[in-house]
């Protein structure tokens, strides 16, 4: 397995759909090199890896994370009473993201790095992303040029309010008609106005699919990275505030000195714009 296809899976850039809703035992390897090459076997770990119902991992890198910081919270200060929780979430982490190598998946390795024959070799993987072409120069700076003025297309359209928003969309379509080079564009905006506009019912109403969201954040140099993320399908806003309190309470420990744990709802729209992993 190629670096670039484990980073496209982790990354949620690529997937393999032939192992899709299964569970896959992955074989770690670290290895020592002089001048370039293989000299020995350092270490060797083994993780299971779950895939989602498209061939992706990052769901299931997602839950082992948040057991392994849950295996890892801080012990207590004083007292009698012991959290069981990071004891139950390191034996849930081994049990169901771990797993041990045997000698023969170790030499089944190294007949690999160091074949023999040519069937010592094992069969490499590969994904559904396209390998991308090199970005040159000219590209890179049309690309900056034009997403530049991204900001501000989102922001004035998401500052429209109701009847403007539906005026909005109206227009541009209207010009999508009449200005056939830029036609696409006009769509494109109207489309977006579309979405805004009916998040903005959403929002009002609290009807329809909300969900219910609690994100672990390690934060460094004032900056947050997600660690973890729980959450909950609803059928509307006010359960799914019910469920985000529910989360919250049941993550709470996880909070600290460099780690918020933080609650949300957001509608389904909202969901599917952000390609959080789904439920299924």
């Amino acid at each position: 397995m190629s670096l670039r296809l484990v980073q496209g899976l982790v990354f949620e850039k690529d997937f393999l759909p032939q192992f899709a809703n299964t569970r896959q035992r992955v074989l770690w390897v670290w290895l020592d090199h002089k001048e370039g090459k293989p000299t020995r076997i350092g270490r060797t770990e083994g993780s299971i890896w779950v895939f989602d119902r498209e061939g992706g991992i990052k769901g299931g890198l997602q839950e082992a994370m948040a057991l392994v910081m849950e295996s890892i919270a801080d012990p207590p200060s004083g007292g009698t009473v012991v959290e069981l929780r990071p004891y139950a979430g390191k034996q849930k982490l081994q049990k169901e993201f771990r797993w041990e190598p045997s000698k023969a998946d170790v030499e089944r390795v190294v007949a690999d790095i160091w074949p023999k024959k040519r069937t010592d070799r094992l069969k490499a993987l590969g994904g559904v992303a396209k390998r991308r072409p090199p970005l040159t120069f000219d590209a890179r700076h049309a690309l900056d040029e034009i997403s530049g003025t991204f900001w501000k297309i989102s922001s004035s359209i998401e500052g429209l309010k109701g009847p403007s928003q539906k005026a909005f969309a109206f227009a541009a379509r209207e010009r999508a008609s009449t200005e056939a080079e830029y036609s696409h564009l006009y769509r494109a905006i109207a489309e977006m106005s579309d979405w805004h506009l009916e998040v903005e019912k959403r929002h009002r109403s609290g009807k329809g699919i909300w969900y219910a969201v609690v994100e672990i954040l390690r934060w460094e140099d004032h900056t947050g990275d997600p660690v973890g993320r729980h959450y909950e399908r609803c059928d509307n806003r006010d359960k799914a505030v019910s469920a985000a309190r529910r989360l919250l309470a049941q993550h709470a420990n996880q909070f600290s000195a460099d780690t918020t744990v933080e609650a949300e709802t957001i509608t389904d729209l909202e969901w599917v714009a952000r390609a959080y992993p789904d439920l299924n």
